[in-house]
């Protein structure tokens, strides 16, 4: 009796370390894309209080606030030029590109973030309808990301959008904390994260039905 307890106890440690092992090779050694989040905006031509904003070329300008955020626990981020383009949607048929920001290449440490604060001159923005209280803008960045182990020094293509809605006074309306901007379908992010979940699952299954 004494000696199949014992066996149990090896086994269940073994298997307990095993698990451990894959629980830490599976987060933190698979990268997830970086968080992108758009803290702030303001659009000086759609500040609907100022006359002066749609006809001075000086004011056709749009400030934002971008986080970047490598949200990995243990390898750090390469980032090729990050291009943030915006688009001026005034209606369900019309998109306008208006400006294009870059961000030069740079390194993010591991659980790091990165705030983008400029402003960027418009190729001209008009307001299609002076009555609605919000105009609709599309924010796109399109990079690529390599991170610091080995097995993923290799750069992929990171892109994400979000639609941010810009009231009279030219900010965000209504106003949040940040928009998270995403990919189009299902994100690398939460591939990454259901794979970790099944592993996990598929281990502690495994430990179960041996004891």
């Amino acid at each position: 009796m004494g000696y199949r307890t014992n066996c149990c106890c090896i086994i269940s440690s073994i298997l307990t370390i095993i698990t451990t092992v894959i629980v830490i090779c599976v987060f933190y050694t698979t990268p997830s894309d970086p968080i992108f989040t758009l803290k702030d905006i303001y659009v000086s031509a759609l500040n609907l209080s100022d006359i002066s904003s749609t006809t001075t070329a000086a004011n056709q300008t749009i400030f934002f606030d971008m986080k970047l955020h490598n949200k990995n626990k243990a390898m750090g981020a390469y980032y090729d030029p990050v291009q943030i383009t915006f688009s001026y949607i005034p209606n369900i048929k019309l998109t306008f590109p208006v400006a294009e920001f870059t961000v030069p290449k740079f390194y993010q440490g591991n659980r790091r973030s990165k705030h983008v604060r400029e402003t960027v001159t418009t190729r001209g923005i008009a307001p299609f309808n002076r009555t609605v209280k919000s105009s609709v803008f599309k924010v796109e960045v399109l990079t690529k990301v390599g991170h610091t182990s080995p097995a993923y020094r290799k750069k992929g293509t990171v892109k994400v959008v979000a639609n941010v809605w810009v009231g009279q006074t030219g900010e965000q309306y209504p106003k949040k904390k940040g928009i998270k901007l995403f990919e189009s379908g299902v994100s690398g992010a939460f591939g990454c994260l259901s794979m970790k979940i099944g592993l996990l699952i598929l281990s502690t299954a495994t430990i179960l039905v041996i004891i």
